[in-house]
């Protein structure tokens, strides 16, 4: 082992800590915030591993820092599995390649689901490693175990089990695979039961509600390529390359099923739809045991590559400190704390209330309680089950809309757009407006 890799550690550690504590929450971090607020086995959107995290670091004074602390904990703690399933000489070829992978480099800066799923996933890929080297009923509890916790951080987990059935298919053949199955199945009831619950609104989000387009050969062509950057930026055509001549053992089949089938899928999936890019985000975990011990990172062009991404990947994180030369995108980050103080202000003692979940969770979260989202004219949430609006009195409310169908004193957002100040109205009436477009909507279905 290098004896720079504990100095590789200690340093991004430390970035990454001090970019959690110095810049804002994404829209999103402020949604799964409020899901922390109320736990449940499951969530309009996601499985609730995300509230998990946060809520564990809840007792923390309530900033960015505590809410994401978590996620840099799991960072490393993932890098800790993985190291697990590779050659101890190889560690900082390993460390490097984790923390060149763009989107897995990022993840802990963010509270988000992606990061527990890369978690889980590489918590799945050892204990399978365990379970191919000894198959017991021991190790086919502890993965039953791991399944159902994978399922329940993202449903793009599933793949993975998918895949190493399709690598390895003689494992139904054996008495542990049906023991992992009936664990994986009994622990994952609660959330089953929450589903039917909510007639399955998570699942049919993602997989029937979702827009979907026409066949674009350019939508496809940018998600393959995509592929290679996020598999390392300059060493990523070397990792995809590495993968393909990795040695033939039983796990680095599963690994190479898990790698090229993902691919694949969300490849087929590009057809009809947009693909987002944090999809194929635990892919890290697949590829680096796979090509970490590759003869290759000894050649000085490759391990100049690599050192060259990592770097890059480590020093983007700056641009979160020049959001004036950054991306339009950085402003989702920046200044959302002074304008809810801004807005609680304008609306002069009124109950707060705002149209859409992004607006509602950051101002939940910087002014520290609860603000409800009205979802009129927008698409169902989590908001449409907490029930926020019984705690609203009665009379009139400050309502932030984006402007159809009212009029109001416009508010300009941190990110540029422009909503209306809405005081006309109280929330019995602002419901029974949304009841109204909502009936229109489905006469017109």
């Amino acid at each position: 082992m290098s004896k720079n890799f504990p100095i590789l550690l200690i340093l991004v550690g430390i970035i990454q800590l001090i970019v959690i504590s110095s810049i804002g929450l994404a829209h999103d971090e402020a949604y799964y915030w409020l899901y922390s607020l109320d736990l449940s086995w499951g969530y309009f959107d996601h499985p609730p591993f995300v509230a998990w995290v946060i809520k564990v670091f809840s007792f923390l004074p309530h900033n960015e820092f505590s809410l994401r602390i978590g996620f840099v904990i799991l960072q490393f703690a993932t890098l800790g599995i993985l190291l697990g399933l590779v050659e101890k000489k190889n560690w900082m070829t390993a460390s490097l390649l984790y923390f060149a992978f763009p989107l897995v480099s990022f993840a802990s800066l963010f509270a988000l689901p992606d990061l527990p799923l890369v978690f889980m996933c590489a918590a799945y890929l050892w204990s399978l490693d365990r379970y191919l080297k000894n198959t017991n009923w021991q190790h086919a509890l502890l993965l039953g175990t791991v399944i159902a916790l994978l399922c329940y951080a993202k449903y793009h987990g599933i793949l993975l089990v998918f895949f190493t059935i399709l690598a390895l298919p003689r494992l139904m053949l054996r008495r542990e695979f049906y023991i992992a199955a009936l664990v994986a199945i009994i622990l994952l009831v609660p959330h089953l039961l929450w589903q039917i619950d909510h007639n399955f609104s998570t699942l049919r989000y993602h997989f029937l509600e979702r827009p979907k387009s026409e066949f674009k050969l350019g939508r496809s062509l940018e998600f393959v390529g995509l592929q290679i950057v996020l598999a390392g930026v300059f060493a990523g055509f070397i990792v995809w390359w590495q993968a393909l001549k990795a040695p033939k053992t039983d796990f680095n089949r599963v690994l190479k099923f898990i790698s090229f089938g993902s691919v694949i899928f969300f490849l087929i999936s590009s057809f009809s739809k947009r693909v987002e890019a944090n999809w194929t985000i635990y892919l890290a975990v697949s590829l680096i045991p796979l090509v970490s011990n590759a003869e290759v990172w000894t050649k000085k062009w490759a391990r100049t590559l690599l050192a060259i991404s990592f770097i890059l990947v480590l020093v983007l994180r700056l641009i979160f400190f020049f959001p004036s030369i950054a991306p339009k995108r950085i402003h989702e980050f920046v200044g959302w704390d002074k304008w809810a103080l801004m807005v609680e202000e304008k609306c002069q003692g009124l109950p707060i209330l705002a149209n859409n979940y992004q607006t509602a969770s950051k101002l939940s979260f910087y002014l520290n309680r609860k603000i409800h989202a009205l979802n009129y004219r927008s698409r169902k949430n989590q908001f449409d089950y907490y029930g926020f609006e019984k705690q609203y009195p009665s009379g009139k409310v400050c309502y932030l809309v984006d402007g159809k169908d009212f009029q109001g004193e416009g508010i300009l957002t941190p990110e540029g757009k422009t909503l209306l100040m809405v005081k006309d109205f109280s929330m019995d009436e602002l419901l029974e407006k949304k009841a109204n477009w909502m009936d229109n909507e489905l006469n017109r279905k």
